[in-house]
């Protein structure tokens, strides 16, 4: 320890008499473990950090899963009560649903995310209100649910942040609710994170009639003690059989429940992208090192005299290599802490940048474990980079090097080749990120060129609810919304205006299953299923939608009236291939259920083309729209404003239309079509951008490590060079001379590259979109790129090396 102690102190006392070298060693290791703690903060905190709740390992969820759909539903109301009641693997069972809030009573209405929770929701979490208390079972029932529990912000802010909040009243959705309790500070709902208010769901009776077909509610349990997942699912399996039998016309054949963890709900799409960045960054990190290797490389050549004499005066091998270990390490160190603050610059940007797609609770601040994982990375660092130039300088010709002074010592062919092995490793790696990065960019570009079948721009959203307290019949709720579209139609600057229960690119869906009359499925397959939208008779013209045959909804169809439905192009290719599908049926009713003079066939009028909807990427589902007045119930729509110039200039003019209806009605999720597009790709922008970003420094250092290693050559064989020129040879020649070693080391790594850039590319395959992991375009101009930006790192030793001076380079030692 004394010995390593002493060489300790002695590498710092050398990497301070050389600050030029130390500086650009440590921040070239800065880049790469900076870039590298910041993904692995990201990774920690989404992929290796438990859910903030107490023994998050029992939380699990129930999906009811459609293989025929490649589809994960949540539960319906009546599912619910049965796996509560009657399933043993479950300690506590409580489901959740998102709830449109209308705050009034003091000052402007206000809209406030709210969750529908049963009365144990809570308790699954294992999370008591910091203040008063949770739901009791009594009050998860109808007529007794007019209580809330707040978050702590929601407290502060609306209510004072006073202990005497408990027991005030709030007027939501024109009905008072006694505030019950208020969440500790920093939690977050699990199905969503914006959730300012809950209240119990208590089901009607009309919702339990609904029967297991309905589903939408996400369900949280928690796993008994001892009882595992596996376990979980394999009874939920059975439980799914029994289902089937009890009634096989609600379910497929292959309709199954299954059990999944929380922690792996959480991880979700984010887990592909984060893990191709960290292969990413750990290239980066190999390039680095590299480089300074390289560095390393050199500077021991310069100390070979150094070195011989310490050898000769009794310094052992052993001491040697642990004493340019230590030297190394220090690096590492260096770099380490200069990379712990790229890397809070590179969390900052990477929560801002992936904003609300982070789960509920995502903290990506750093912990002790990214602490500890930095430490370990630089000191691993250290090691690495310094192990080659170690081995090299302390296996020494002490013989030669007395004879020599040195001399030989700095132009070793071992070390020669070594530095030329560590470049052609650089570019062969910059070559993968470069592919990468390259991919993704091609990728995002087919996307932004899809068609989303309605024209984005100048479109203005937002949503309307209705308290059904205050609005209480079918009647009055299509009175109101039909007179908000009439206003906004008539508005100066307003060319069209329409409504549907979900947006395009809103996050949001409504899908189900129809019958097409003449049409049965296969024996082994659902009836068809997709998206169902209703909507107002101005939708089509609001959104640009083309129309292709027949009509779209209008007048005709009103509440009470014969209802009709338009169909979307996709529709009509599978069910009526070459025929017009004007004037055929499909029904929302089960033939199987309901009398055959009951069941309601509804005539298609009209096919319009297909939308996207989740995103650019969507698959092409089915899609059918109906009249959103002859759907009962319907309290809460979304409109979709076609304007004549800005878009969210017209914001005033619509929040004036809608006051003018209602004051009590605030306005909700006020954004542009153009926004929730842009939305839609952020997950692919971030994943593209920094795979761009990482790629860019690896060329850099790549490019850097070509210089240097030419630099040196040429360094070395100045003597050589101006024989050559003393001998007849011209600058030219010498420039070709020098420039072609550079783009020999680049060539063989490209080389290199592309081998191992067709095996890497199948890690991004699932990030791409109309373009191939093997797209030979990309590869070619990668490459050529590569091979360009090594040429110009050639280029400058190569000048230097052009424009010597025979006399000077001849008097060269």
């Amino acid at each position: 320890m004394d010995t390593l102690l002493q060489d300790l102190r002695y590498g710092a006392r050398r990497l301070a008499r050389s600050p030029g070298f130390t500086a650009v060693a440590a921040i070239v290791l800065a880049l790469g473990i900076g870039a590298n703690t910041a993904i692995f903060s990201a990774i920690n905190a989404l992929l290796l950090r438990p859910l903030p709740y107490p023994e998050p390992e029992r939380l699990v969820t129930v999906w009811h899963r459609y293989p025929d759909l490649d589809l994960d539903a949540p539960v319906s109301a009546l599912n619910f009560r049965r796996y509560r009641d009657e399933t043993r693997s479950f300690e506590s069972v409580a489901v959740a649903s998102g709830w449109a809030v209308n705050l009034s009573g003091s000052g402007e209405p206000e809209r406030v995310s709210g969750g529908l929770v049963s009365a144990r929701y809570f308790d699954v979490f294992g999370v008591r209100p910091a203040l008063g208390r949770a739901f009791l079972d009594e009050e998860d029932v109808p007529g007794r649910e007019r209580v809330v529990v707040v978050s702590h912000g929601f407290w502060q802010r609306a209510l004072g942040g006073t202990p005497d909040a408990i027991g005030r009243r709030l007027t939501l959705n024109g009905e008072s609710h006694e505030v019950i309790g208020v969440m500790p500070p920093g939690y977050r709902d699990f199905w969503d994170r914006d959730v300012e208010v809950w209240r119990p769901v208590a089901f009607t009776p009309e919702q339990l009639a609904e029967g297991e077909t309905n589903e939408w509610l996400a369900l949280a349990a928690r796993l008994k003690p001892g009882v595992s997942r596996q376990e979980a699912a394999a009874e939920m399996r059975t439980f799914a059989g029994r289902l089937k039998e009890e009634n096989p016309l609600a379910y497929p054949a292959t309709w199954t429940l299954d059990v999944e963890s929380l922690d792996e709900v959480r991880k979700g799409e984010l887990r592909p992208a984060l893990l191709v960045l960290l292969a990413a960054v750990g290239f980066v990190l190999l390039i680095a090192c590299a480089n300074v290797a390289n560095l390393m490389l050199a500077r021991a050549m310069d100390r070979a005299d150094e070195m011989v004499i310490r050898s000769a005066i009794g310094a052992g091998r052993r001491h040697l290599l642990q004493q340019l270990l230590a030297e190394s390490a220090l690096l590492g160190l260096l770099g380490g802490l200069l990379g712990l603050v790229l890397a809070g610059w590179g969390v900052a940007a990477l929560s801002a940048a992936l904003g609300d797609r982070l789960p509920a609770g995502t903290d990506l601040s750093p912990d002790l474990r990214v602490l500890g994982f930095t430490l370990l990375l630089s000191l691993l660092t250290g090691l690495l980079f310094g192990a080659i130039p170690a081995a090299q300088a302390s296996r020494l010709d002490l013989q030669r090097g007395l004879r020599e002074g040195g001399r030989g010592l700095a132009g070793d062919r071992a070390g020669r080749l070594t530095r030329r092995a560590l470049v052609v490793g650089e570019v062969a790696l910059a070559l993968i990120l470069l592919t990468g990065a390259g991919l993704l960019v091609k990728s995002f570009a087919r996307l932004q060129d899809v068609d989303p079948g309605f024209r984005t721009d100048r479109l203005l959203t937002f949503s309307l609810s209705l308290p059904e307290t205050v609005y209480d019949t079918d009647e009055r709720r299509v009175a109101v919304f039909r007179e908000v579209l009439e206003r906004l139609e008539a508005a100066p600057g307003i060319e069209a205006a329409g409504v549907t229960q979900v947006l395009p690119f809103s996050g949001s869906w409504s899908t189900g299953t129809l019958r097409v009359e003449g049409y049965e499925p296969p024996a082994d397959e659902m009836d068809p299923w997709g998206d169902i939208r209703m909507v107002s008779a101005g939708y089509r013209d609001a959104l640009g939608m083309p129309l292709l045959r027949g009509r779209f909804l209008d007048e005709r169809e009103v509440l009470h009236a014969p209802g009709a439905v338009v169909v979307d192009e996709e529709f009509a290719r599978r069910y009526w291939p070459g025929e017009d599908p004007v004037g055929r049926r499909v029904t929302f009713d089960e033939p199987e259920t309901t009398p055959a003079d009951s069941v309601e066939w509804l005539p298609v009028v009209g096919v319009v083309g297909h939308t996207k909807h989740a995103g650019l990427d969507d698959e092409d589902r089915i899609q059918v729209y109906v009249p959103y007045e002859q759907v009962p119930g319907v309290s809460q729509l979304s409109f979709a404003v076609r304007t004549e110039g800005d878009p969210l200039a017209a914001a005033g003019t619509v929040r004036r239309v809608v006051q003018g209806v209602d004051p009590q009605l605030p306005l909700a999720r006020v954004r542009t079509m153009d926004e929730m597009v842009g939305e839609s790709l952020g997950p692919r922008r971030v994943a593209m951008l920094l795979l761009a970003l990482f790629s860019g420094l690896a060329a850099t250092l790549a490019a850097v490590g070509i210089y240097g290693v030419i630099s040196h050559l040429v360094a070395l064989r100045t003597r050589e060079l101006g024989v050559r020129m003393a001998l007849g040879a011209g600058a030219g020649r010498l420039l070709r001379l020098v420039l072609r070693q550079g783009l020999e080391l680049a060539v063989l790594g490209v080389v290199l590259g592309l081998v191992g850039g067709l095996a890497a590319m199948r890690l991004v395959s699932s990030q791409l979109y109309g373009v191939g992991a093997s797209d030979p375009a990309t590869f070619v101009t990668t490459s050529a790129l590569l091979v360009l930006v090594a040429a110009a790192a050639a280029l400058l030793p190569a000048l230097r090396a052009a424009r010597l001076d025979p006399a000077a380079a001849l008097r060269t030692d």
